[in-house]
């Protein structure tokens, strides 16, 4: 179980199709690494199902209600299928993360301090990378103008707001400042979705935030 699951509110979006296609990325590498993450939304997709058969034989009322909650309890969960090896050095990719590599990706060093592979995510305006930390390094202290999704698919990192290891999802932390440090073991590969470019808050943010807000970095 994760210790960090992502927000009952998004796993209910994701479940109804709701979320756009970056961010649905995000809570389906969640799902697919936490057997937790994948009971919840099969629970939704039960519900959801059960309702739509009651409405059609008559309108929704408590009864109806709770006769579709008492279903999920009989939720069988599939186990989890075992990822293909794309290429050397990806063999850490859960399933819904294929469709997105390409063979020949490489990881591009950025600031001299993490990897990252860029990721095009059609139909969808935000940013989205894979990072990789090697133990002990880390990000530049940083904040968010606006949604950031982080699910963690290999080792683990830790800043202001606790450890995260594989599965774990962050949402966040908005205008709180943060810099995840990779912990001891593996390096550290994310997977990292943000609505907005990112705002350095380090010395040398003033000089670097144009080329972070051109794509630049």
């Amino acid at each position: 179980m994760s210790r960090h699951p992502a927000p009952e509110e998004l796993l209910l979006d994701y479940a109804a199709g709701a979320l756009s296609p970056a961010p649905a990325l995000a809570v389906a590498l969640h799902v697919a690494l936490d057997p937790a993450a994948r009971r919840a939304v099969d629970r939704l997709n039960a519900v959801g199902g059960a309702l739509i058969e009651d409405e059609a034989e008559a309108s929704l009322d408590d009864a109806a209600l709770d006769q579709a909650m008492a279903r999920l309890d009989q939720v069988a969960v599939e186990p989890r299928a075992v990822p293909a090896v794309l290429q050397p050095g990806f063999e850490w990719a859960p399933p819904p993360l294929l469709p997105h590599l390409r063979p020949g990706m490489g990881w591009r060093r950025i600031l001299g301090k993490f990897d990252e592979i860029r990721l095009d995510v059609p139909g969808d305006a935000y940013r989205v990378s894979l990072l990789r930390l090697e133990p002990g390094h880390g990000l530049p202290e940083h904040k968010h103008p606006g949604y950031e999704y982080t699910v963690c698919l290999q080792g683990g990192y830790t800043d202001a707001t606790g450890r995260y290891t594989v599965g774990d999802f962050a949402v966040g932390p908005g205008d709180q400042r943060h810099e995840p440090i990779a912990d001891a073991g593996d390096p550290c590969i994310a997977l990292i979705v943000v609505e907005r470019p990112i705002v350095l808050t380090g010395p040398w943010g003033r000089w670097l935030n144009p080329l972070v807000h051109r794509g630049i970095i």
